[in-house]
């Protein structure tokens, strides 16, 4: 193999003096076997490398006394005991395994095999010396040459390896030194083994120089709960010298086994100018606010008291509540109640609490740090009340909130302050809530499904949007809007709309508003000239929604409701939408 690897012969003790002794020559690996291998491994601070014994090793120290038929037993360390075993049961023989536990216990096991009937002993060295010198006949497992082969290959990569990391380390050193925050590197026991420029400038010559520890360094921070293992990282404000620093210390390993820990600390005041061009960043890519109130088109007097007060809560930083019915335009209000505030430069996030799980709506609204839960993106997550800092952030379908969120958007709002999910840390917030519910919120307070408290919160200004079919004077002229809309969308002539058209607008409820409306006269574009009217779409579910109008009124909607929900494959959230009502609700009535 062309390797540079000098030979000594040694057992157990003696092995390890002389393991000792070229120790101190330099040698970067040693190779050795059993138990010989594990005394020098304790005793010599020098990577050592196994001759692991194969199974066909130690069937061909049986194969003599198998043919014999003699009485079989091996003795020796875990790994020859194993593949011993493995022999036995492939080949169905009858043999006895004697572990050995420490070098203290072999004349024992010797004197045991005996007790057992036991003719010849199969092992190492020291379980052959032993049989020997109990009058036992003996067989030493040799290493085959398949053997030692496989482990000479193993220390050739373990020092390539080691080679690699030393080399790694170097360069480490090297970008460590170049970072403008500091860094510390320490034992699970705390003891500082590298520390970068930017620390030793940071910290006193003292410091460094006697012994540091993490508890020298940063004596009031949990670091020993990231070297134990019981915490993935700690992230904490600290007064060094007077000086106040955000500092964030993790560990490292492998096999769940922590082998050392880092610490890097920045200046708190830098921490704060990069967290707020971080929120300016992020702002940027986050959904911002596209509508004003020349988007809203009305003629009916309705619609215009509503956006009349709209334009007045504009000048103010009081919390609004939208009530209206699924697709009266509640998102529409918002952001150009946004675009018409003193917050129009900075961000609008809209976030649909009804479509989200409880767990994940709380992440997405406060943000989680890395590690809180299975399956958190690494560096963890920014919530939307972060990102929306000095903006607007807009929560519709705030009714389908869970009393517990209900409790933590409270203290939110209350102390304009937020913590992330796994996080000790709180940033404070500076954002206006426009809250939207498409059902009248004052009746999920009374029906207990909504806090009162968070209601008042929500609702010191409040705007009622009414529905497309007490606003009739606004149907046929959005409808004209969308027709050209759609028809230059997809590159049509815009049709004609005949009279019975009209009429038939004008006589449709319109359940889903201005949003039904605007998908009809998509759908009018593209199949003119064939003649169609509103409400064919939702034959269907008025067919499938006849009840059997058998028994009480609450029987009665509770067939309605679950008619729905089994149309929505079980989903509550569609199944309460479509019926204009809470989930809360949807949920009593079932």
């Amino acid at each position: 193999m062309n390797l540079d690897v000098a030979v000594y012969t040694g057992n157990m003790e003696d092995g390890l003096k002389v393991a000792k002794d070229i120790s101190l020559q330099g040698v970067d690996l040693i190779i050795s076997r059993g138990i010989t291998a594990e005394l020098i491994r304790k005793g010599v601070d020098v990577p050592v490398v196994d001759i692991n014994v194969s199974a066909f090793d130690v069937y061909q120290s049986m194969l003599p006394h198998l043919k014999e038929k003699k009485r079989i037993g091996v003795v020796g360390h875990e790994d020859i005991i194993r593949k011993s075993k493995y022999i036995n049961s492939s080949l169905q023989l009858n043999v006895s395994f004697f572990a050995i536990a420490n070098l203290n216990n072999i004349d024992e096991i010797i004197v045991a095999t005996k007790a057992n009937d036991i003719e010849v002993i199969i092992g190492d060295t020291t379980a052959c010396e032993s049989a020997m010198q109990h009058g036992l006949r003996s067989s030493l497992v040799n290493s085959g040459i398949d053997s030692v082969i496989n482990a000479l290959q193993y220390a050739v990569a373990t020092h390539d390896y080691l080679v690699q990391k030393a080399t790694s380390a170097s360069k480490l050193q090297a970008v460590l030194d170049t970072m403008d925050c500091g860094a510390l590197v320490a034992s699970p026991s705390g003891a500082i083994l590298h520390y970068n420029m930017t620390a030793k400038k940071t910290f006193s010559e003292h410091t460094l120089l006697n012994a540091p520890t993490m508890n020298s360094f940063f004596p009031k921070t949990d670091w020993a709960s990231v070297a134990n293992g019981s915490r993935k990282f700690v992230q904490d404000i600290v007064f060094v010298q007077n000086s106040r620093f955000s500092i964030l210390i993790q560990p490292h390993g492998h096999e769940n086994k922590v082998e050392y820990i880092t610490c890097t600390f920045h200046d708190a005041k830098r921490v704060k100018n990069l967290e707020n061009s971080f929120r300016r960043s992020e702002a940027k890519k986050a959904l911002s606010a596209k509508h004003n109130f020349g988007s809203i088109l009305h003629k009916s007097p309705a619609m215009g008291e509503s956006v009349k007060k709209a334009q007045k809560y504009c000048k103010t930083e009081s919390n609004i509540l939208l009530v209206g019915e699924t697709g009266t335009g509640k998102e529409l209000f918002a952001q150009s109640i946004h675009n018409s505030s003193s917050r129009a430069k900075n961000n609008f996030v809209a976030i649909n609490c009804g479509a989200l799980s409880e767990d994940l709506l709380e992440s997405e609204l406060f943000g989680y740090e890395e590690g809180a839960f299975t399956g958190a993106l690494k560096g963890g997550k920014t919530g939307v009340f972060e990102l929306a800092h000095n903006g607007t952030l807009f929560l519709d379908e705030i009714n389908a909130t869970s009393q517990k969120l209900q409790t933590r958007l409270l203290r939110t709002l209350q102390e304009r302050e937020i913590r992330r999910v796994g996080s000790n840390v709180v940033l404070p917030v500076n954002v206006r809530v426009i809250a939207a519910s498409n059902t009248p919120l004052d009746e999920e307070v009374y029906n207990g499904s909504f806090r009162m408290d968070l209601f008042f919160r929500l609702s010191v200004l409040d705007i009622t949007i009414p529905p497309l079919r007490q606003r009739s004077d606004d149907i046929y002229n959005l409808f004209n809007f969308f027709l050209g809309e759609h028809c230059s969308r997809h590159s049509i002539p815009v049709p004609a709309v005949s009279a019975n058209t009209k009429k038939s607008l004008l006589a449709y409820p319109w359940p889903g508003n201005v949003r039904e409306l605007r998908n009809f006269a998509e759908k009018y574009a593209i199949l003119y000239p064939e003649v169609i009217t509103p409400g064919t779409p939702q034959s269907w579910i008025t067919k499938s929604l006849q009840p059997d109008l058998q028994g009480t009124l609450e029987e009665i909607t509770a067939s309605i409701l679950q008619k729905v929900l089994e149309e929505e494959s079980g989903n509550i959230s569609r199944a309460a939408r479509r019926m204009g009502i809470s989930r809360n609700t949807f949920r009593k009535k079932l």
